[in-house]
């Protein structure tokens, strides 16, 4: 078989169609992307864990070109075809964008966690101002009765 030619190409999606999906590698490719999936929805209310998770998916993606020229060197040891072209593109759709797919979801999961401690705080925050309000009313109150019944007592 001879290596796709990305230049021959009309689009991405040709690109996609174009390739073999029933080798193995892309099997353990998908089972991967699942189990990080997975990982980011089981994470999504541990702050710490998913930080260090967040921080192992950015590792990937940064040394995905060197992932990428290893398997350009290596690809006969796990696939039929030569996928992996000097500018990256099949690594980057099929492995760098789901990855950060997933780091997306992480980031619009903690910017949604940060609206709602936001707002938690500011209803605290009135809620504090009313119940300072409504005491101050109160001993404004007491203070007029008091003055009032002052007052009765010395008329007497």
């Amino acid at each position: 078989m001879e290596p796709i030619n990305v230049s021959e190409l009309n689009g991405i999606w040709q690109y996609l169609k174009s390739i073999d999906w029933s080798e193995p590698w892309f099997l353990g490719l998908g089972t991967f992307h699942v189990l990080c999936i997975i990982a980011t929805i089981l994470t999504r209310n541990k702050g710490a864990a998913q930080a260090v998770y967040f921080g192992m998916i950015t590792l990937l993606v940064f040394f995905a070109e060197s992932i990428n020229e290893w398997a350009a060197q290596n690809w006969k040891l796990f696939a039929r075809q030569q996928y992996f072209d000097s500018n990256g593109m099949f690594f980057s759709l099929v492995f760098s964008i789901p990855l950060l797919f997933n780091c997306l979801v992480m980031v619009v999961c903690w910017l949604w966690d940060v609206g709602v401690l936001i707002n938690n705080v500011k209803q605290m925050k009135y809620r504090k101002r009313s119940k300072a309000n409504a005491e101050k009313e109160c001993d404004q109150q007491d203070e007029s009765q008091n003055d009032t019944s002052s007052e009765e007592k010395k008329e007497k």
